[in-house]
């Protein structure tokens, strides 16, 4: 085996963190060193996981050379190449025999193609140098339908089923803190006789963590005493955070963050600050992964302390939970909140992803287990199952229920994800629900604008719903320039509140189907209604201009005014003049 095939990767403090032998994938020997080379300088700084899904498609590419059998060398990996290995791709079948999904085949070839540039980039000479790879060779890769949403009563079941496990474990922790600092009778805890000299073992052995027993030592010794009080994994829950007391704490603040699962599961213990105006909630803070090339952004959310379970609360308890791993952990994995004591001598780290899945389907038991309890003792008041989830289905469920709640805004959902883009966003709330409601809005927009432009009238137009309060506050008809509404805070539309306003209202602005031609006749209408709302902004009540027309004018000024040359604007303003008048704003 070829030293030099071997790569390795290291933490900040030198400690091996992956190792892969390139000459496993039985390449041929010129593309082993050519890979090897890629892999070990491509990949330095990326994240274990893409290391781990380059390696992967290491091995898919090294599958289809060998049954390629036209290429041997370096010099073989010419753009004819890199066109059979897509078919070769679209050919692959799963065990059960569909075929490879999408987003598989494009994640075994971006990394070869990743390498393959790199090497074009700093090895010259090495590979052909009209290597062409085809644009977009997996269409449909971000059409394809989303995944499985949670609805907001799943959601909350599974919040409900996490609270009952986190009082358990954050009461048998603090029991087992009271023995260990002999506060038993002060609390006025009453503990099983032995508990508390086997619990001091045990901290004593495993200086502040349950120690790793040989299973000599097991039978031996302390085995019985174990087993009285509920075995290893029950009494590691008094001294410390582990794997089935982790997961109920993880999936609470992956759904109320709608954070990624796998940024979640390496979030620092330094991810909460006050918030600086509020003295009432706390912002977490978490890193994302492929949230950016060289600069990641910070994806943030506030909560308020004041609700017993909000995420900063149970943050807290993780923290003190976990305080007596860190000292155990490695040093790069110190700053880690999702700290657990492991199976294997030396197994204090963060959890792992397979770990967490598998505590994840032993909650889900656990929780159904309880659920059936109930459901026998109340037959009037039947609760439904959990049914089996993953969290990475959090997030876009979470983003969803916003998206939905907001009337299809994806703003809302895109502030909720930290998105940068809203076309970002749409992957995330994609679905038959979205769709239904972006065809519902369109239409009800459609009738609107119909609506204005022949001056009639609809059958389903909202009827005036009378004086009220607010009404009279805030003045008669309000007029935008896509209709005139008798009230828009009567809550009457389709997905309205009463003393909310309309989210129809100056719908044709906000529209994602609306359509400006640019010319200088459709610049001179936007100047005119830009001009009208400057005009009537002094004159009017300031509620009522930031409620009715600050949004319209933002659109026009911020969204719309930018995308016409400046070279139309001297035609539209000659134009002005000969526009038919725009209606009064009140």
């Amino acid at each position: 085996m070829p030293a030099g095939t071997i790569v390795t990767f290291r933490d900040e403090w030198g400690a091996v963190i992956q190792e892969f032998d390139i000459s496993a994938a039985h390449l041929p020997a010129e593309l082993t060193a050519l890979f090897t080379d890629a892999f070990r300088n491509h990949y330095a700084g990326a994240a274990p996981a893409s290391r781990k899904s380059c390696w992967k498609a290491l091995r898919t590419f090294a599958a289809f050379i060998a049954d390629d059998s036209n290429i041997e060398s370096s010099a073989d990996l010419d753009s004819g190449a890199i066109g059979r290995y897509i078919l070769w791709l679209d050919q692959r079948r799963s065990p059960a025999g569909r075929p490879w999904s999408i987003s598989t085949r494009y994640s075994r070839y971006a990394p070869v193609k990743a390498m393959l540039l790199w090497a074009l980039r700093n090895r010259a000479g090495r590979l052909p140098a009209r290597l062409v790879f085809p644009h977009n060779p997996f269409p449909g890769r971000h059409r394809t339908s989303g995944r499985r949403r949670l609805s907001g009563g799943e959601l909350r079941a599974i919040l409900r089923a996490c609270y009952v496990e986190i009082d358990e474990a954050w009461s048998r922790f603090e029991t087992g803190q009271a023995i260990l600092a002999r506060t038993t009778e002060a609390h006025g805890l009453q503990v099983e006789p032995g508990l508390e000299a086997t619990l001091r073992d045990l901290h004593r052995l495993g200086d502040g963590v349950m120690p790793w027993l040989e299973p000599a030592e097991v039978r031996s010794g302390p085995s019985p005493a174990l087993e009285r009080h509920g075995g290893r994994r029950l009494l590691a829950q008094y001294l410390h955070l582990t794997v089935d007391t982790l997961t109920p704490y993880f999936l609470a603040i992956a759904i109320q963050t709608a954070a990624n699962p796998d940024g979640l599961r390496h979030i620092g213990r330094k991810c909460m600050a006050p918030h600086p105006l509020d003295e009432h909630r706390a912002i977490i803070d978490w890193a994302k992964p492929r949230a950016g090339d060289a600069v990641r952004r910070a994806q943030r959310r506030s909560f308020d302390r004041r609700r017993r379970y909000a995420a900063p609360n149970l943050i807290d308890k993780v923290l003190a939970m976990t305080a007596p791993l860190v000292l155990h952990a490695p040093p790069g994995e110190r700053d880690r909140l999702f700290l657990i004591r492991g199976n294997r001598p030396s197994g204090v780290g963060v959890i792992r992803s397979q770990t967490l899945m598998t505590a994840i389907r032993r909650f889900i038991a656990r929780a159904n287990k309880r659920i059936e309890t109930w459901n026998e003792a109340h037959p009037d008041r039947l609760r439904a199952l959990l049914a089996d989830f993953v969290p990475v289905l959090f997030r876009g469920s979470v983003a969803s229920l916003h998206y939905h709640a907001a009337g299809g805004d994806i703003r809302i959902a895109q502030a909720v994800l930290n998105h940068a883009r809203a076309d970002t966003t749409d992957v995330y709330v994609r679905g038959p629900a979205t769709q239904r409601l972006q065809e519902e809005t369109v239409a009800h927009l459609q009738k609107l604008m119909i609506a204005w432009i022949t001056g009639g009238s609809q059958a389903d137009d909202p009827a005036d719903a009378g004086p009220s309060k607010m009404h009279n506050a805030l003045g008669g008809n309000a007029a935008t320039f896509s209709h005139v509404c008798s009230n828009p805070l009567a809550g009457t539309a389709a997905g309205a509140r009463p003393g909310h306003l309309c989210p129809a209202f100056g719908g044709c602005l906000t529209c994602p189907g609306l359509v400006i031609p640019i010319d200088a006749g459709h610049l001179a209408r936007v100047l005119q209604a830009k001009r009208r709302l400057e005009e009537v902004r002094d004159r009017i009540d300031p509620h009522r201009w930031r409620l009715l027309y600050a949004p319209s004018y933002r659109i026009l000024t911020e969204d719309i005014l930018h995308d016409f040359p400046v070279g139309l604007h001297a035609a539209a303003e000659r134009m002005i003049a000969a526009l038919p008048p725009l209606p009064d704003l009140e």
